[in-house]
């Protein structure tokens, strides 16, 4: 009889312990089934058939069925796995044998541990090389995520990110749930097929794809609360009066404030308005649908994400869904792959500087749920400071709501002609369309005379709606060639690609509605002038690769891309080339007969050099453009009319900034894979920076109130380098008990430094620590020559005015200095020697945001139904500039100003504040708001626990697993602020914290159910 029927059993390892999740198929189809958690299989085959048996990480072994029902199969460790992993490299797939380049690839299961919306938050140290900081808590935001240290000093400082081979503009933002792989390219050689964006690293995201067999369903689901666990320390109102009251009068000869005499009842307040603003325990919420399977011809897999998240700061919230459908059809010599992923984001964002605006308020006014509103927009503020107090209040009536709708489409068709020739072609479609609502109600506000205060109110109500429509078209044509003979395996790749990208903006607006329910723009009685931009560029490229292995021994790849942008006019094209290459030591045979040879699997090193481009520059940024918005006065009557005029310079000869990236790295696996190695040593040389150019007011470009926007003309100028190691050493094995382990450790030391500016010494300022202060107050960074990128250019504070010795000194520095100022070193810039005065040549450096080094170590436990998971980060040597604390103290409202100098208390180191934020007691580019930014975090405590198998054969559900999460639940530092971990934009304000979002710690409940 050779009739089809039901074969069972039980995988296990060599040491006994059953193995979950091996393939079994029928040799020489697809038909094939997936072992449960127990490594329990049934498949129908015939007698004649043989069952293949395959798990990474072991050998695989078949059987032929015979008459046997039941055959129970033990899977010997294979020494050469490493060897068989296969990563994306990009346009094609390599095993991790025959990879030169410096590339790393992480797996779903590393990346669905953490509850996060963002999957560059997953990773936090995990990958050496890789720097991961939240730019900010809020929700929804997408972290910042840098390879291999500062990428550039103009434009995007994030990698590619190209989801099933379609590139994206920036961060997809795509569900965590839905990742299969990401195969991160650090170094140029892998990098460099990329060409013009790829010269900040590539991250390549694999979805989850349909496999042969059943159809499997997974539903997963979390929810959890978060909080703020710190915060800036601010006076009570006892001690705010105090300050207030007593030492005040006496340091500025005020009289004291006699609004008490009118509201007395205001003493009995104590009112917290940081807490007001907060919203503690705030929950959030994930589910995830995913339904897989398929015949040997076609697989599908579809997949579902629900991401529900409020914030920890009221009225601001994220709210996600995103669905994708991939399908896998082969046939003979054919192949087609298609995916569409759509995605639709709500966000609700707090208003502006609340952090701040809540901090100035003082403790003894009565709390905002305490306003007396009369219908939906009169309300009476019994306060001292009416228009203050009634900005954080009518700002909290603000809607801010924000909805981006994305669709990506992509085709893949792929043919066998020839044995090991093969054409592709690729289509894909990206849409990305943002709005954003922006309605002011009308706020009337009552002061403590009962009258109308017109500044602190809203007399009209104001809708602003801003709309981007983006899309983006790719098309890739490829010819790839292998072929083996012998020894010899050889790879050749020919690409070419063209991409169009079309963006939109328009704002339109209206003032005066009916009432504040009426949140139309055809509503309202007055209507702003619409606003539009069209943004339009376009790349092609070709690309030639060719990959050499002679033995598996020694490995070879080179390629050369030539790409072109719209984006220049005179030197549109450039022409990157790349080379690596690898020495497999471990496959040599005076290396295996040796005594290291016996306990070595793999040992190989690697080295490469390449160039790669940049080309992030804003389009017509090389041409001349004709802008609107000076209007002119003509003829007799003097009409006024529209006008057109050239507003800004141009530079025709702008071209790509380069990058030239050089790593030398060495492979390690010893003991049967279970101890593993990886180091690296680069150095990324940035060369023909784009740079924007200051051009003299004479030029004729500068406008009032625009001072950066149309004078800039953009240069090729200056270089930067980065210079690094990365290392990463990971074990993993299982005791006799069964308990499994595996430990994981990085390493990353990033270099980066400026060495020339085009003749600037030290410029491009930045670094802002406030938001609602405006412009008047200090920039803290600097882009300058010999130091990192974004470093912090202060004056040295040199204590408090105590003496009349060291009043009497420091006036001939400082004729206005009285006791209780801050003193500060007169250095006059690098030579340091005095000249009689503090100026902006006295500020030294002073550190950066940019850590000295990072460090990751992980450890994951497995012992029969419960799994414990341990993720931790440590940032060392960052300097954080406490923007939170500065603005408490420019509004006398931080907890050290109750003990400040004054004649009562001489001995204080705190300076005495002087009712004005422009004292020099208290500026911005003083060293005395930096602090010390190391921290030691961890990221991610996970214990879980899997339902036995036998209770869950009674109900017919494959896998059920519980567990709880805590994400950030310990941060160690010293930093003094809400959380050390601030991001900002990546460079000129990374390590500035001016109010940022706080980031919050969360502890989930979990559920991952498989029929």
């Amino acid at each position: 009889m050779n009739a089809q029927r039901k074969v069972s059993g039980q995988v296990k390892d060599d040491t006994g312990f059953p193995l979950p999740g091996v393939s079994v198929l029928v040799s020489g189809t697809k038909i094939g089934v997936i072992s449960d958690i127990d490594g329990k299989y049934a498949i129908m085959a015939k007698d004649t058939d043989a069952l293949s048996f395959s798990y990474v990480g072991f050998k695989t072994q078949k059987k032929t069925v015979g008459s046997a029902t039941q055959i129970n199969i033990v899977l010997a460790t294979d020494s050469k796995v490493l060897d068989e992993v296969v990563i994306n490299v990009g346009y094609g797939k390599q095993k991790v044998k025959e990879v030169t380049g410096a590339v790393v690839q992480v797996k779903s299961d590393i990346i669905d541990r953490a509850p996060v919306s963002d999957i560059s938050e997953a990773i936090q140290g995990r990958v050496a090389g890789v720097n991961v900081q939240a730019a900010s808590g809020r929700p929804g935001e997408a972290a910042n995520i840098q390879i291999r240290g500062v990428g550039s000093l103009l434009g995007k400082l994030e990698p590619l990110y190209v989801v099933d081979g379609v590139p994206y503009e920036s961060n997809p933002n795509i569900a965590p749930d839905q990742v299969e792989t990401m195969d991160i390219l650090k170094d140029g050689a892998a990098a460099a097929v990329y060409g013009v964006r790829a010269s900040n690293g590539v991250i390549l995201i694999t979805t989850k794809r349909g496999k042969p067999g059943n159809v499997s369903v997974n539903l997963s689901t979390y929810t959890g609360i978060q909080n703020i666990y710190s915060g800036t320390p601010l006076m009570n109102t006892q001690q705010q009066l105090f300050a207030d009251f007593t030492v005040q009068p006496v340091l500025n000869g005020g009289n004291l404030p006699g609004y008490f005499i009118l509201t007395p009842e205001l003493l009995n307040y104590d009112t917290n308005f940081v807490k007001d603003v907060q919203n503690n325990n705030a929950i959030l919420r994930n589910y995830n649908l995913g339904i897989s399977g398929g015949t040997k011809d076609l697989s599908l897999n579809f997949n579902t994400s629900y991401n529900d998240q409020d914030g920890v700061l009221i009225n601001s919230g994220f709210d996600r869904l995103s669905s994708r459908l991939n399908a896998q059809f082969t046939k003979g010599k054919f192949k087609a792959f298609a995916t569409i992923g759509l995605t639709e984001e709500n966000r609700q964002q707090e208003p502006f500087g609340l952090y701040e605006y809540s901090i100035g308020q003082k403790p003894w006014q009565l709390p905002l749920g305490d306003l007396s509103i009369s219908g939906d927009n009169v309300v009476t503020i019994p306060v001292d400071n009416t228009i203050y107090f009634g900005f954080l209040a009518k700002q909290l009536q603000n809607t801010d709501e924000r909805k981006v709708s994305s669709s990506n489409i992509a085709v893949n068709l792929e043919y066998e002609f020839l044995k090991g020739l093969t054409y592709k072609i690729s289509l894909s479609k990206n849409k990305y369309d943002y709005q954003r609502k922006f309605f002011i109600p009308s706020y009337l506000i009552y002061g403590l005379d009962g009258k109308l205060n017109a500044t602190a109110s809203t007399l009209q109500a104001q809708l602003t709606e801003e709309y981007t429509f983006t899309e983006r078209n790719v098309i890739e044509n490829m010819l790839n060639y292998n072929v083996k003979f012998g020894k010899h395996s050889l790879t050749a790749t020919a690409v070419s690609s063209y991409e169009d990208f079309n963006s939109k903006q328009l704002t339109i607006g209206a003032i005066g509605f009916p009432t504040n329910d009426t949140q139309e723009i055809g509503q309202g009685q007055q209507f702003k002038s619409p606003t539009s931009f069209v943004n339009t560029y376009t790349l092609a490229g070709l690309l030639g690769r060719f990959q050499y292995s002679y033995d598996e021994r020694y490995l070879f790849s080179a390629s050369i891309r030539r790409d072109g942008s719209s984006k220049f006019l005179n030197n549109r094209y450039a022409t990157f080339p790349s080379v690596s290459a690898g020495w497999n030591i471990s496959e040599e045979k005076f290396f295996k007969n040796s005594f290291l040879g016996k306990n070595v699997g793999s040992l190989k090193l690697r080295a490469s050099y390449a160039q790669l481009g940049n080309q992030d520059v804003q389009p017509y940024t090389a041409s001349t453009q004709i802008e609107t918005g000076v209007n002119y006065l003509f003829g007799l009557n003097e009409t006024l009319s529209s006008g057109l005029i050239q507003r800004r310079y141009s530079n025709p000869d702008l071209k790509w900034e380069t990058s030239s990236s050089k790593n030398i790295g060495i492979d390690l696996a010893m003991f049967r894979n279970k101890l593993t190695f990886n180091a690296d040593i680069y150095s990324n040389d940035k060369q023909d920076m784009l740079l924007p150019y200051q051009t003299p007011p004479s030029a004729g470009t500068s406008q009032p109130n625009a001072e950066t926007v149309y004078n800039p003309i953009f240069i090729n100028a200056g270089k930067m380098t980065n210079k690094g190691i990365e290392i990463a050493l990971g074990y993993k094995n299982q005791l006799k008990n069964g308990l499994k382990y595996d430990i994981s450790s990085t390493f990353t030391k990033n270099v980066n430094n400026i060495v020339d500016l085009n003749g600037i010494d030290r410029g491009y300022p930045n670094g802002r620590p406030t938001v609602s202060l405006g412009d008047g107050i200090d920039q803290t960074t600097f882009f300058a020559v010999g130091h990192e990128a974004g470093a912090f250019f202060l004056l040295q504070n040199d204590g408090v005015i105590k003496t009349d010795e060291q009043l009497t000194e420091y006036k001939k520095i400082n004729p206005t200095a009285v006791k209780g100022d801050m003193m500060y070193k007169d250095v006059s810039g690098a030579n340091g020697v005095a000249d009689g005065k503090i100026d902006e040549n006295d500020r030294v450096y002073s550190g950066s945001g940019q850590a000295a080094f990072e460090a990751g170590l992980n450890v994951d436990l497995k012992y029969k139904n419960f799994d414990l998971s341990v993720q931790s980060y440590l940032s060392y040597g960052a300097e954080l500039f406490n923007g939170a604390r500065f603005f408490a103290y420019t509004q006398g409202r931080h907890l050290d100003q109750f003990s400040q100098w004054s004649p009562q208390n001489p001995n204080s180191d705190i300076p005495s504040f002087k009712n004005s934020q422009s004292s020099e007691s208290i500026r911005a580019r003083s060293d005395y708001w930096l602090e010390d930014g190391t921290y030691l975090r961890i990221r991610n405590i996970t214990i879980g626990y899997s339902l036995p198998k036998e209770l869950l054969d009674k109900v017919k559900v494959g896998s059920v697993r519980l567990y709880v999460t805590g994400f950030n639940p310990f941060t160690f530092t010293k930093y003094t602020g809400y959380d050390p971990e601030v991001g900002g934009n990546g460079i000129s304000t990374r390590g500035v914290d001016k109010g940022n979002y706080p980031v919050a710690r969360r502890f989930v409940l979990g559920a991952q159910v498989k029929f």
